[in-house]
């Protein structure tokens, strides 16, 4: 799988530039948000880089971007409850850093935890890998977010077109508290796939 073309040239310049630091230093890492969708074509517009890390690397991940970028002030707001969150220019390029990705909603909060065992998938781009989150983790989490009916929608859609490539994943997202609209789509889809 090559990352697709499509993207602002510069974009793709300073994610190639984040790899090859991130993974020459062991850094359990993965792409994920519109980036990651726009992997599958399900949307064609990528904003930024969002980038999650295991919680063990996000110290050091921090050193390593603080080098290559520039921090900028990085705001939380309801419902996120992110445990690590910075905001990083690239050569004019947004880099969203995140570890312990997590939305609070009205049955609990929900943690998306990246590990060394996370199920994740990899593109290459001038040679160099680029880990992706499974599309099932960003359904669950772009159901939770705000304004993101859309990108849910669509992930949605194409998970039913498609199929369902990380069953396991939705049956232990329905362990979790989920809101009953959430668990009922994530259901529907378990039962299509």
């Amino acid at each position: 799988m090559t990352l697709r073309q499509s993207h602002n040239k510069q974009l793709l310049e300073q994610l190639v530039r984040l790899a090859q630091q991130l993974n020459e230093n062991k850094i359990t890492w993965a792409i994920g948000g519109s980036l990651l969708l726009s992997q599958y074509g399900i949307v064609k517009k990528v904003n930024d880089i969002d980038v999650l890390v295991s919680e063990k690397d996000v110290g050091y991940t921090k050193t390593i971007i603080d080098t290559i970028g520039n921090e900028k002030e990085a705001q939380k707001y309801s419902p996120f409850r992110t445990s690590y969150f910075y905001k990083y220019t690239m050569n004019d390029v947004e880099v969203d850093l995140m570890s312990g990705l997590a939305l609070e909603h009205e049955n609990g909060v929900y943690i998306l935890s990246l590990t060394p065992d996370s199920n994740v998938t990899c593109t290459q781009i001038s040679d160099v890998s680029i880990p992706l989150c499974t599309l099932e983790d960003w359904y669950i989490l772009y159901s939770l977010m705000p304004n993101k009916e859309e990108k849910e929608l669509l992930l949605f859609r194409y998970l039913q077109e498609h199929g369902i490539s990380n069953k396991q994943l939705l049956i232990e997202a329905c362990r979790k508290p989920l809101p009953d609209r959430v668990r009922g789509n994530v259901e529907q889809l378990l039962k299509s796939g």
